[in-house]
């Protein structure tokens, strides 16, 4: 489902279509991706690091988004990009750190907190995977099941 992703306001943060009517869905693991695919897990973002070289592009800014590109380190031919969309608050839907950070969604939750999911984490100079609260409005990279 499509965010509205420009401007920092919140107007228009609301998804179109809503895949969930709950605040915190249950079936956080295969939705919002469509059928035959589902969110990756902490692990699978983590081998993906692990197993890339990472290069940058753009210009890191609002108005030249940045993104990473992540490369196969046994195939270069093999490659990932994710763009630095940022970020949707969790209070009031405000847009932040867009071009300047990627968030992206993983399936499994942070701790023993439902609340709290993992997720792949980076800006200019970072990289890693970390836990959010879930009802921050972050970006999904749905992988075939």
């Amino acid at each position: 489902m499509a965010w509205n992703t420009t401007g920092s306001s919140a107007s228009g943060a609301t998804p179109s279509g809503s895949w969930n009517t709950s605040t915190y869905p249950s079936n956080w693991n295969t939705h919002p991706c469509p059928d035959g695919y589902r969110l990756p897990t902490n692990t699978e973002f983590q081998n993906l690091i692990d197993n890339c070289t990472r290069t940058n592009g753009g210009g890191w800014s609002t108005s030249d988004y940045g993104y990473i590109t992540l490369t196969l380190k046994t195939d270069s031919s093999k490659k990932l990009e994710f763009p630095a969309v940022g970020c949707r608050g969790n209070s009031d839907g405000t847009l932040y750190d867009a071009g300047a950070t990627g968030r992206y969604w993983s399936s499994v939750t942070y701790t023993s907190n439902t609340l709290n999911a993992y997720g792949l984490y980076f800006g200019s100079n970072a990289l890693g995977v970390n836990g959010n609260g879930k009802q921050s409005g972050r970006s999904v990279r749905c992988v075939r099941q």
